[in-house]
């Protein structure tokens, strides 16, 4: 059957969204899908319904993963009843981020959204959106499930821990761009055509809002709050690879702004500051008899300050800002992070000694290789977690 709304497409490279928009559309909305064919055509009849009282001109856009319950064949079959539909059958291809990006390199509006396909987004929060982009100059406007009226309904306790935790997780590994929103891992958003084509945009699995937050350099972000509904059709696709893989896209941005020379260099700063570290507790304990916590105390601060002097001057020496306000906030993350994980490795190094007669050369080198190299990836993420080499 030919469907004159339907685009079949089989290359398996990220497609760039262009800056160009010669139309008259003001919204695009992609619906990414997969085995939906049971309630899409009730989702995109109330989602024209709701666009309709925009009084804008819009497009709504399916890409369907070649389902194979035929969810794209259901849905190019709307055509009449939704002229403002293009539905993308993508063959031999998966993945929800790339789907959505693949529905905004074949679409036209200034502002591009994204919602699910599975009728836990409802439509209506598309106008609020929308309305709420018009009100600001917004950069992205996402709907979020933990702002104030926001929620979640009928979520097994184990989902809302899983969730809240990747959420957590993301705001500690990126803090700089996930920080800024209390929801990063929502499906439900709309961003600014401008800003998706001006960044290079790599993802990896399900979540492209994490991707457009960490690679993108806009600021200006705004969050609504809507409740997420039950599933009211087909079978829920969550399932544990699904954070596995939001877990290596995490590590894959958190690594990316510190690439090759930087990250090289940062490396070598971390290994050095533990060196001098245990030396300096050597030459003062071993050498010159003095007591077990003073040692290490005094060592400690010794790596905690090579380590910001060497990222000031070496690892980081790229940024754009010098100033002794800016030295003093980095001293002040750095000593607090490292501090605590300090205080942490001295009450460790003699509960070894006191309580299980451990040598205190070999207390002090096991909590040195086990604390102390996660308080200076704790320490960088707080000092100089704005910075891009």
């Amino acid at each position: 059957m030919d469907f004159n709304n339907l685009i079949e497409v089989s290359n398996s490279e990220i497609l760039r969204v262009s800056a160009e928009n010669q139309s008259d559309v003001e919204l695009s909305v992609v619906i990414p899908t997969f085995n939906e064919s049971s309630g899409i055509s009730q989702l995109l009849l109330s989602l024209r319904e709701t666009l309709i009282e925009l009084q804008i001109a819009f497009e709504i856009i399916l890409v369907d993963d070649d389902s194979p319950d035929k969810t794209w064949e259901v849905a190019a079959g709307l055509s009449e009843e939704i002229p403002e539909l293009t539905v993308v059958r993508r063959l031999g291809q998966k993945g929800l981020a790339t789907a959505v990006i693949c529905g905004w390199h074949h679409s036209n509006g200034r502002l591009l959204g994204v919602m699910d396909g599975d009728g836990q987004h409802p439509s209506e929060t598309i106008k609020d959106l929308f309305k709420t982009f018009n009100r600001g100059d917004y950069g992205v406007v996402i709907a979020s499930r933990y702002t104030p009226d926001g929620g979640i309904k009928k979520w097994s306790l184990s989902r809302r821990l899983l969730s809240k935790g990747a959420q957590t997780l993301g705001q500690l590994l990126i803090p700089g761009a996930i920080g800024k929103v209390t929801d990063p891992m929502s499906g439900y958003f709309v961003v600014k055509r401008s800003i998706v084509s001006e960044t290079e945009l790599d993802p990896v699995g399900y979540k492209i809002l994490l991707e457009i937050l960490a690679r993108s350099q806009t600021s200006n972000i705004k969050e609504i709050p809507y409740v997420f509904l039950e599933r009211s059709f087909g079978k829920s696709k969550v399932a544990v690879s699904h954070y596995v893989s939001y877990l290596r896209h995490l590590l894959r941005l958190r690594v990316q702004p510190l690439r090759s020379r930087a990250l090289s260099r940062y490396l070598i700063v971390t290994a050095g500051a533990l060196i001098l570290d245990a030396l300096v507790f050597f030459w003062l304990f071993d050498l010159n008899n003095w007591n077990l916590t003073r040692s290490a105390a005094i060592a400690g601060e010794a790596g905690i300050m090579f380590t910001i002097l060497l990222h000031d001057l070496w690892t980081f020496a790229g940024r754009p800002v010098r100033t002794l306000k800016d030295r003093t906030r980095r001293l002040a993350g750095v000593q607090l992070a490292l501090g605590v994980l300090m205080f942490l490795r001295l009450l460790a190094i003699n509960a070894f000694v006191n309580w299980f007669s451990l040598d205190p050369l070999l207390a002090f080198f096991l909590t040195l290789t086990v604390v102390m190299p996660g308080g200076h990836l704790l320490g960088s993420r707080f000092s100089w977690r704005n910075i891009r080499v």
